[in-house]
């Protein structure tokens, strides 16, 4: 999820700033919901990667923040995932 994200905090302060990823946690969990309701999964990725994500979206101003990485989709099964044969499995 990605925000023009400055005149929020320039009128609410840069306290206002946890409140933007709170409001993306809440769009996540409706995407939650959403994917389980259509019998696909969703994940948030717990990790950011700004930089990568704003060049790929030719994202070059601060005026701009991604806040939220998230997917949907179906399962692919991976046949030695959980069968240790994975070499030091």
């Amino acid at each position: 999820m990605i925000a023009e994200y400055m005149d929020s905090l320039i009128v609410y302060g840069a306290g206002f700033y946890r409140n933007l990823f709170w409001e993306a946690g809440l769009v996540g969990q409706v995407l939650y919901l959403e994917a389980e309701e259509a019998g696909i999964r969703s994940t948030g990725i717990g990790c950011y990667f700004d930089d990568p994500v704003h060049e790929v979206f030719g994202i070059s101003s601060r005026e701009w923040q991604s806040f939220y990485h998230f997917t949907v989709g179906g399962p692919v099964a991976s046949p030695g995932a959980f069968s240790g044969t994975y070499p030091g499995g």
